[in-house]
């Protein structure tokens, strides 16, 4: 199974690049979700192609059930997203690679971003594999619609955070 995930956020595109290029939006997304926050590194400049790392840490309580005994203290997460720079239509495509720190488990996402005037158009594809031997595709597979979850809930933290600032 791959996360496969359509959002309509209720922001113009410029917004919502600006967004994923904060700092401060990356804290506020750590606070929703309930999840820690680590840091954050932009490199290059938002007007075009750019990258954004954040790491962040993960309660057990927020892990699948099957990866806890795994993870009885939970977990270290980095996110890098490399963000094209914008297409003739002013679209981006952002790929991203989650990597959990001590575990062989990986998460790849592109998000495709459509501007529709005063919105965009999120369309996620990605998928999350695991090297544990013997369970890993188990735990990817219940990782999935974890990941599918928190990706569609960004696009609405996009428009809480851009009615803020």
């Amino acid at each position: 199974m791959a996360v496969q995930e359509t959002t309509t956020v209720n922001a113009p595109i410029d917004k919502v690049v600006e967004a994923y290029a904060s700092e401060d939006f990356a804290r506020f997304v750590c606070s929703k979700l309930g999840i820690g926050f680590g840091s954050f590194t932009v490199a290059g400049p938002t007007s075009g192609e750019f990258s954004a790392t954040t790491t962040r840490s993960v309660g057990a309580d927020k892990v699948p059930d099957i990866a806890k005994k795994f993870v009885s203290k939970g977990l270290q997460m980095e996110q890098t997203d490399r963000v094209s720079a914008p297409a003739t239509d002013a679209g981006r495509t952002i790929n991203s690679d989650i990597k959990v720190s001590g575990m062989p488990v990986t998460a790849t996402a592109t998000q495709t971003l459509a501007p529709q005037g005063e919105k965009t158009v999120i369309n996620v594809t990605g998928e999350v594999t695991c090297g544990i031997p013997l369970v890993g595709k188990k735990i990817a597979a219940a990782a999935e619609p974890y990941v599918g979850k928190v990706l569609t809930k960004l696009g609405g933290y996009v428009e809480e955070w851009a009615a803020k600032n």
